[in-house]
């Protein structure tokens, strides 16, 4: 029993993840005067490879602005617009942790389990539908889809930032997805925005959607040779972590037959 405890413990050292989070400083207030930076950042936590704004050392200007985190350690972040700092509070002070790099994958494809979600379910993508009721409790990954069904003409799906979102500004008309059955993948993590451009919908029926994308990890491939249905069964109802301890799990099986 000692040695199957060992062949567990060092094949889940093995596959210790590395994750990158985008943070929107202030979320949906973005960067502003008067706002508690001190109270989001807490409970945080700030990894090597994350990324968020603006610049300590020189002015980012581009009211998008994206600094990646490159090393750990206290980090300070200030508006230097006439007195945003010293009188609205306008600054940010974060302790950033070294992230621990996954051990290089054996060559080969590995699986990624991709979730497609259905917006609103069965009722789909209309006004007066509480979607943030709907986003509540799910967990959105990296490759994973969201569908947007509605009867074409009816309404459309754009995607916006936080402020689109929070005053319903919709961007250019040759943005919008238009189809009624709209398809987007999830290709990186952090907040996403999205708000149907017909009329009033956003602003008045609350046709909105806001989610939270994390890093999907892909379990890791399993050895050549037979392995059991049960292990099979395991892989394929994993994700996230639940994908990596299965593929442990899979790896026992082999080597305890």
């Amino acid at each position: 029993m000692a040695s199957t405890q060992i062949i567990i413990i060092t094949i889940l050292a093995l596959i210790t993840p590395i994750f990158a989070t985008e943070f929107i400083v202030g979320d949906n207030d973005g960067w502003k005067i008067n706002f508690d930076y001190e109270a989001w950042a807490m409970g945080k936590m700030f990894m090597v490879g994350d990324t968020l704004g603006p610049s300590a050392n020189e002015a980012l200007t581009t009211g998008n602005d994206v600094i990646t985190l490159k090393t750990p350690g206290n980090k300070w972040y200030i508006c230097g617009v006439g007195q945003h700092c010293a009188m609205g509070n306008q600054k940010l002070a974060i302790t950033v942790h070294e992230s621990v790099a996954p051990a290089p994958m054996p060559a080969g494809p590995a699986p990624i389990f991709a979730t497609e979600f259905i917006v609103g379910d069965n009722d789909g993508w209309k006004i007066n539908f509480d979607y943030e009721a709907w986003a509540k409790g799910k967990m959105f990954m990296v490759g994973d889809t969201l569908v947007f069904k509605y009867t074409e003409g009816s309404h459309n799906v754009f995607k916006v930032n936080g402020t689109g979102f929070d005053q319903c500004i919709k961007p250019p008309a040759n943005e919008a997805l238009t189809t009624g059955n709209d398809v987007i993948t999830l290709k990186t993590p952090g907040n996403k925005w999205y708000i149907c451009g017909v009329g009033q919908h956003c602003a008045m029926g609350n046709q909105k959607l806001a989610i939270t994308v994390h890093e999907s990890m892909a379990p890791a491939p399993m050895p050549a040779g037979p392995i059991s249905a049960a292990a099979t069964q395991g892989m394929a109802a994993s994700r996230y972590y639940g994908g990596m301890v299965a593929a442990a799990f899979g790896i026992l099986l082999i080597v305890m037959v």
